[in-house]
């Protein structure tokens, strides 16, 4: 917690606290009105543990030669970026740790990696997103020269960049794409931060539509993916490029095939992919570049393997993820495994564990491999640690962060069978304290073409939940991502159909179960998890007290015409929803949208957009709130001038969670801990 956020407390404390023994609020729920009568509910835990900047350290990043660390932290009252060296790897303040007020990073994985290390070990790339609208730019700061102002590399708004990769061994450069000639593609540039200067290395616009790029372990540019037509669905080439610099053709990928390139190794002549090509599920894959022989390396009957990670510089992977119920990480370097197997014994020998970790990684390592970031993951916390090989010597990098015993509650995996015998996977967590059936939050992923993932029982927003009384449940419907091909694709054309009747099922499942109250469920969700929030309370297959609509999508025909130009998937979108183009199957999409059918809901909602969003547009929830005043529906509006697709900064965040708690108290009746006192931070 920062000195201004510590003293801003204080003072604030001091005059709120009347207010927050005011404002919390006892539970109306019979279940959990008896089980807090009854002394068995867990404390509340204030809000702005679950969504606040108050004691934020993770992500540790070593530099290229393993001197120093960088992680995110909490700097002032915002987010920012701090240094140290190796040796002070203990260290969270004081005269060796230098911060950087960066303010709030872009969104993990819009445009790659949202801060990572130069070459040089001194100098630091990172991503901003300023309003929202994913025209991401890159900023460099001087790691040695705190007060020196950063250089903004692509300090254009409406132009969207992304970082690529690292440049020479020990140089200041690295590459990055931009749309700034063409709003619809990326174009690559190399950029150094020594000089400040850029080049332009290859662009789209002579080749094809490229879809991305691929440097090689040689730092050089090594391969493109390039969609052969002009209308998204079209074949796409995967290409290497050659010494004298044309291309050459690796594999052609069909539409809804995938083959991502992980490394490209020029010297060992090898190439290490993720791809679902011949098979059901996603596999990892080894590739001869002078024969194109395939050998496959890993791969699961139940589900797509989620990604693998690599030695620092060249050489093939030492380990794989996957997730069929809880997440695994399996080594394929049996020395590394036993290595780290060592390390997490040293962390329970002294206490930083207190059971076997679910899964440990490596997150992130030196170019010599000679120090390592490892991530173990509990069952209540991820416990990042830093390993130096040579000694064997453990330094615990995070500060502790696990709940008190009891606090939280586990979040088990399930499934269950459909109606028509598809078998859907998901998570549960049930309220601690509460016997038989309990309140019940169901909490829809978007995408669709994603996955919920378990998560450990630590300061999350489900645990947030559960620690107000409801029951939560997670739910991979049809069409999600991770369990192959064939059950992604069983959600074609079924957005508004057996999606949404998975879901109804699933909540059936949990009633059946006897860990859902039928008489008191309400439905929650962001994107097409907004969507499929209005699609329940528009059928009806349970009888939801309320809803929570994040960015949902209420015109898909709207949604589809307006995206953003650099979106290459639109024949995912016409696979799943439909053709806008044609006349007869935009007719279909608009009556499945819930902008056709609004006169059905009559449970009260609540609606919350950014004003900035690309993906879907605010007019969609715009219109839904209007239409529902017009018909004289309980309804409630809350918007984010300063936010996109998601919302980022914590203080929009705090007032998010704030409005959705006491929504769900009042339709629900579980618990509110009411006003947090950091609602009165400045901005």
């Amino acid at each position: 917690m920062g000195i201004a956020m510590r003293r801003l407390a204080a003072m604030a404390a001091a005059s709120a606290a009347l207010a927050l023994a005011a404002c919390s609020t006892a539970p109306t729920d019979p279940a959990l009105a008896a089980a807090q009568q009854g002394g068995a509910l867990p404390p509340l835990v204030p809000m702005r543990r679950f969504v606040a900047n108050i004691d934020y350290v993770d992500g540790h990043a070593l530099s290229p030669d393993g001197s120093r660390l960088l992680w995110a932290r909490t700097v002032g009252t915002d987010i920012g970026l701090a240094v140290r060296a190796t040796t002070d790897a203990a260290v969270l303040s004081g005269p060796g740790v230098k911060t950087f007020a960066t303010g709030t990073l872009a969104r993990p994985g819009v445009s790659g990696p949202t801060y990572s290390w130069l070459p040089d070990s001194r100098h630091i790339a990172y991503l901003k997103d300023f309003s929202g609208d994913e025209n991401t730019q890159l900023f460099v700061l001087d790691s040695e020269n705190p007060a020196a102002r950063p250089w903004a590399v692509t300090p254009w708004p409406g132009v969207r960049s992304a970082y690529v990769a690292r440049g020479a061994p020990g140089s200041a450069r690295f590459y990055f794409s931009n749309n700034g000639r063409d709003r619809s593609s990326m174009d690559l540039f190399e950029a150094d931060a020594a000089t400040r200067t850029i080049r332009e290395v290859a662009r789209s616009e002579a080749d094809g539509r490229v879809l991305a790029w691929f440097i090689g372990t040689d730092r050089q540019l090594a391969g493109r993916t390039r969609q052969l037509g002009s209308v998204d669905g079209s074949d796409v080439a995967v290409e290497l490029r050659n010494a004298d610099g044309s291309w050459r053709l690796l594999r052609t990928v069909k539409a809804f095939d995938f083959f991502w390139p992980h490394r490209i190794d020029p010297e060992a002549g090898r190439l290490w992919a993720m791809t679902n090509m011949g098979r059901d599920k996603g596999a990892l894959v080894e590739i001869d570049l002078a024969s194109g022989r395939e050998r496959v390396l890993a791969e699961d009957a139940e589900v797509d393997l989620d990604y693998a990670q690599y030695p620092p510089l060249r050489g093939a992977p030492y380990g794989y993820a996957m997730e069929a119920g809880r997440p695994r990480f399996v080594y394929l370097d049996a020395a590394l495994g036993a290595e780290v197997a060592q390390a997490v014994a040293t962390a329970r020998s002294r206490g930083w564990l207190d059971a076997e970790p679910v899964l440990t990684r490596p997150s992130s390592s030196a170019e010599d491999a000679g120090r390592l970031v490892l991530r173990a993951v509990t069952g209540d916390e991820s416990v990042e640690m830093l390993l130096d090989r040579p000694t064997g010597q453990l330094t615990r990098l995070t500060p502790p962060r696990k709940p008190d015993p009891g606090l939280f509650a586990p979040m088990e995996p399930f499934a269950f069978k459909t109606s028509d015998g598809l078998t859907v996977h998901g998570y549960v967590v049930r309220p601690r304290g509460v016997q038989g059936p309990a309140p019940l939050v169901v909490d829809i992923h978007g995408g669709p073409w994603a996955r919920d993932d378990w998560q450990p029982a630590g300061y999350t927003t489900t645990q947030m939940l559960a620690n107000r009384g409801y029951a939560v449940l997670k739910i991979n419907y049809r069409g999600s991502t991770g369990y192959g091909r064939a059950f992604m694709l069983a959600g074609a054309h079924e957005y508004n159909g057996r999606m949404q009747r998975d879901i109804a099922e699933g909540v059936q499942w949990a009633i059946d179960q006897g860990i859902a109250d039928r008489q008191r469920m309400a439905v929650f969700g962001a994107s097409f998890g907004g969507f499929s929030v209005l699609a329940q309370l528009i059928q009806k297959p349970h009888d939801y007290r309320c809803g929570i609509d994040v960015v949902g999508v209420a015109n898909w025909p709207r949604v589809i015409e307006s995206w953003p130009p650099f979106w290459r998937n639109r024949h995912y979108f016409a696979m799943t929803y439909g053709d806008v183009a044609k006349p007869d199957e935009r007719a279909a999409m608009l009556a499945n949208s819930p902008i056709s059918q609004i006169d059905r809901i009559t449970a009260p909602l609540l609606v919350i957009h950014g004003s900035n969003d690309v993906r879907v547009l605010r007019q969609d929830s715009d219109d839904v709130v209007a239409e529902l005043k017009r018909l004289g529906r309980p309804v409630q509006y809350m918007t984010f001038a300063d936010e996109g697709h998601s919302v980022r900064k914590w203080r929009n965040r705090l007032a998010l969670w704030r409005e959705v708690e006491d929504t769900l108290a009042t339709c629900l009746g579980g618990r509110s801990n009411g006003f947090d006192y950091y609602q009165l931070m400045p901005r």
